[in-house]
């Protein structure tokens, strides 16, 4: 690879983090993206700062392991690579002649209450780790936060008195998260009977049994063993109580305007799924309880025949 392109993709990298805000793990996946895309270019003789749409097509053709959304995410790096060459004044492709990929619409899984209420309750409340899981669930359910969010929420962050937490989510914009009354509960008792316990000098809220901040996998794994103990048999994840979070939100009647500040997001269709969700479950309801639904027979009886049509008078 060229010195210039290196020393501009260092710039860029920069660039990504700074200017754009990018997190860690964007940024990493960028720069790997445009890394394979470049050997690519290089095989035909051309380099990152010569190339046309059409060799980005030829590229995914010759990329047929790729996923469609990691096609999607390898377009993103391209067009902010692009724009990044457009604003430093070096010739680039224009990033709006890239095809945009059709992602399917994947609807989120979701807890209905009553689980939801069956994984707060897991944890055991007389050891120090159930008091600490019993918090992290419940301010999970309670805020909404994303799993890097609760990983990296420090003491400073959270307000009790509030009932708030300041939250630095995607492109390091910050937001207030709300608590209620059971995870403010149960994070009062974390504070008090087990975190200062453990390392003062560490500033992360949730700490681990090595009195570190957990990662986002420690806490996919910490809830997915909590989902199996109370015998939820679906696959359950941090992102599944975000999701249940919203849902629950908007058929309680919260509009979905408010429910994209609290979430977090900048743009409204990223929250307009939640409506397909809550409508799946309508109809999964409907389904289940209407006396002509298709759901479990109740109190040990069968469905009711159908009604014999009454004749019509001749």
């Amino acid at each position: 690879m060229q010195k210039a392109v290196r020393d501009l993709l260092d710039a860029f990298e920069e660039d990504l983090r700074v200017a754009s805000g990018r997190s860690p793990h964007t940024t990493q996946a960028y720069l790997l993206d445009l890394f394979a895309f470049a050997r690519f270019l290089g095989e035909h003789g051309l380099s990152l700062l010569d190339f046309s749409p059409e060799d980005v097509t030829h590229y995914f053709a010759h990329r047929e392991d790729l996923a469609m959304r990691s096609r999607s995410r390898v377009l993103s790096a391209i067009r902010s690579w692009s724009r990044f060459l457009k604003r430093r004044g070096l010739p680039a492709i224009d990033p709006d002649t890239l095809p945009v990929p059709r992602l399917p619409r994947n609807l989120p899984g979701v807890l209905d209450e009553e689980e939801i209420l069956r994984l707060l309750e897991a944890p055991d409340p007389k050891t120090d780790e159930g008091i600490r899981d019993r918090a992290i669930l419940a301010t999970f359910y309670a805020s909404g936060l994303r799993v890097s969010e609760l990983a990296e929420l420090t003491l400073d962050r959270l307000n009790l008195n509030e009932e708030q937490i300041r939250v630095t989510g995607k492109g390091q914009k910050e937001r207030v998260a709300f608590l209620d009354g059971l995870s403010c509960a149960r994070l009062k008792l974390y504070l008090e009977r087990v975190r200062p316990s453990t390392n003062t000098a560490e500033k992360t809220l949730f700490l681990t049994r090595r009195q570190t901040g957990f990662t986002r996998q420690g806490l996919w794994l910490l809830i997915k063993g909590y989902a199996r103990q109370c015998g939820i048999d679906r696959s359950v994840s941090p992102h599944t109580l975000r999701h249940s979070f919203a849902t629950h939100l908007l058929s309680h009647g919260m509009d979905i305007r408010s429910i994209q500040i609290l979430l977090g997001h900048s743009d409204i269709q990223t929250t307009e799924i939640y409506t397909h969700v809550d409508i799946r479950m309508l109809a999964e309801d409907l389904a289940k309880y209407h006396p002509r639904g298709k759901g479990p027979e109740k109190d040990g009886q069968a469905p009711s025949p159908s009604l014999p049509r009454k004749p019509k008078p001749r």
